[in-house]
């Protein structure tokens, strides 16, 4: 008799087994036909994993863009990016303040100052290094002038009456 039991409740098994499986299947069909009309005929599944693809790479060009940024930024603040320029009247014989001091700073006040000394006779020009805004040369109180219009801008409307 128990064996009897036995082949019913198997019997019972195999039939829900299949009848689940019919169902598993009538709704994995559904799901496509439903993806299929999501995506108006197409897969919307691989749409998705498509789309989520390109996100990806999206990513990763932003990363690029960034680090292409931070390379440009880097070599910014090496470019010249203060100038100050001071015009004087070296030796007082002339009236048009043709010497002058030009300081060309990058961000970090290195750079150059630039002197044109301007007399009659002849001219003479000279260029000392700038590191960190001072020099390990003498510099003249003109070349100082640039060096601070060039650091301070607002040095630069004060000297604007000296242009």
């Amino acid at each position: 008799m128990e064996d009897i039991y036995l082949i019913i409740f198997s019997i019972i098994s195999v039939i829900i087994a299949s009848i689940s499986l019919y169902i598993s299947i009538k709704i994995k069909k559904q799901y496509e036909v439903n993806m299929k009309k999501l995506g108006n005929g197409e897969n919307f599944a691989e749409m998705i994993k498509d789309y989520v693809s390109q996100v990806e790479n999206l990513n990763k060009r932003d990363d690029q863009i960034i680090q292409v940024c931070n390379n440009l930024n880097n070599e910014l603040a090496h470019c010249i990016k203060k100038v100050g320029l001071y015009r004087y009247d070296a030796f007082g014989n002339t009236k048009n303040k043709l010497s002058f001091s030009l300081a060309l700073l990058d961000r970090e006040n290195n750079g150059i100052v630039i002197n044109s000394i301007y007399g009659q006779d002849n001219s003479n020009v000279y260029a000392k290094p700038i590191i960190k805004g001072s020099s390990k040369y003498n510099l003249s109180e003109e070349e100082k002038e640039a060096i601070n219009i060039a650091i301070i801008p607002s040095k630069k409307d004060l000297k604007k009456e000296n242009l």
